[in-house]
């Protein structure tokens, strides 16, 4: 009697362990789905929400002079400044945006800074003068950063296998924002006005907020993971490893500082090489919005070349061969050559950045890769900031040529640093490189 109930008692157990692995089996395929909606909402709230923000871009010169500055000098000064004032603001905050997201959750911090960008860009349509526009901007800076929200919600909730391909879609998706944002924001203008756009734009945050709100969710960590994180909370205040942080920290810089401090001379350059002052604008901005698209294009290669050759590797060459098509720039005989080398050196800048933000996914400790991506985009930031500054500074004083010649000379110093500092690690790392770069060129 005794054995029966033994055994039937082991036919019970066996048959709620079968109950139990085919929920599992079935909770895991549908939360593998609702990932992947999430990811897929995530992506559309981000297209809206940069389109936005590169949307008032072209017109704030017009907007500056419209607020009672007539001379276009002097507007074009302040309207640097204003596009600047931004970046140097969230250079200072995100870190602490970061510290936020790791102990309140990260959907909660693009939440907030989404709405935060719907109030403060719609109360730019209200203001009177160039200063209020300056304090609204460094109080956008301030409140708002999306793009560093999303990309630290993306890396933690993304499975290993994917972090790659999701960090370069993600990118991929802010560079074709960043390519049609202005052309939309300068149609607006010229159609329904400069303060009507900035409503535009503030519309098409909250269409952005919603998405998230009811689209977007981030995965809440098992028990298994609270315990683990319950258990590290003694050394939570340990500081960062910034030391395998810093070369995914010094590409985002690098890269950033490139594409800003280009095409602040990019128009004048172009006026050079035209030999006219004819369509330069237009020309300027199809290189610049090309540039932007051929770079997402960039983004999703370098996501996969990441996964199979790995983020350090990937991130050196890429850097090495943005800054080989740079210098030549310099040397531009005609617009289509400088366009021709833009597009090439935007693709592997767009290769660089998806996978320094997968290194730091990797180098950031479990738990804190908020604070982690907070940094980056301090240097991201800084790299906005210091790019249209040094470029203008250097097209002032050497000539427009300077601007292409310089940036493309930091991305090559950058890759031979890094090549110096894991040489030693690696002794294949030569190898690795030329397969990388006979994987891109075919």
């Amino acid at each position: 009697m005794k054995l029966h109930e033994r055994f039937r008692g082991a036919g019970v157990a066996a048959r709620a362990r079968f109950r139990r692995t085919e929920k599992e089996e079935g909770s895991g395929a549908r939360s593998s789905e609702e990932g992947t909606a999430s990811f897929l909402a995530l992506l559309v709230s981000q297209l809206l929400g940069t389109t936005a923000f590169m949307f008032v871009v072209p017109f704030m010169p017009l907007y500056v002079q419209a607020l009672g500055v007539e001379d276009v000098g002097h507007a074009a000064a302040w309207a640097g400044v204003i596009n600047g004032a931004s970046g140097a603001t969230m250079a200072l905050v995100a870190p602490l945006w970061g510290k936020l997201s790791d102990r309140m959750g990260r959907k909660l911090m693009l939440l907030r800074a989404t709405i935060a960008a719907v109030v403060v860009v719609g109360s730019m349509a209200f203001v009177t003068g160039p200063w209020q526009l300056l304090v609204l901007r460094l109080l956008q800076g301030t409140l708002t950063g999306t793009v560093p929200a999303a990309t630290s919600l993306v890396a933690a909730t993304a499975p290993a296998e994917k972090a790659g391909w999701r960090l370069g879609a993600l990118q991929t998706v802010i560079f074709v924002a960043a390519g049609v944002g202005p052309a939309l924001g300068g149609i607006s203008a010229d159609s329904a006005g400069l303060r009507t756009s900035f409503f535009v734009a503030s519309a098409l945050l909250a269409v952005s907020t919603v998405i998230i709100l009811f689209g977007v969710r981030e995965n809440k960590p098992g028990v298994e993971e609270r315990e683990e994180a319950e258990s590290d909370t003694g050394s939570e205040r340990s500081p960062l490893p910034y030391r395998l942080l810093l070369p995914g920290l010094l590409t985002l810089f690098a890269v950033h500082v490139s594409i800003t401090s280009a095409s602040v001379a990019l128009p004048g350059f172009v006026s050079t090489l035209a030999g006219a002052a004819d369509r330069v604008a237009s020309q300027a901005g199809w290189i610049i919005g090309t540039g932007a698209l051929v770079a997402s294009l960039g983004s999703l290669l370098g996501g996969r070349l990441a996964a199979r050759f790995g983020a350090r590797r990937v991130m050196v060459v890429s850097l090495a061969l943005a800054g080989l098509a740079a210098l030549p720039q310099a040397l531009s005989e005609s617009v289509p050559q400088l366009w021709a080398l833009r597009l090439l050196t935007s693709l592997f800048i767009g290769c660089a950045i998806p996978v320094a933000n997968l290194a730091i996914r990797s180098a950031a400790p479990a738990g804190r890769q908020g604070e982690a991506f907070g940094v980056a985009s301090s240097a991201t930031s800084a790299g906005f900031a210091l790019g249209p500054l040094g470029g203008g500074l250097l097209a002032a004083s050497l000539g427009f040529w300077s601007a292409f010649l310089v940036p493309g000379i930091l991305l090559l110093a950058l890759a031979t640093a890094f090549v110096v500092a894991y040489a030693p690690r690696s002794g294949r790392a030569t190898a690795a490189w030329k397969a990388i770069i006979a994987g891109i060129t075919r």
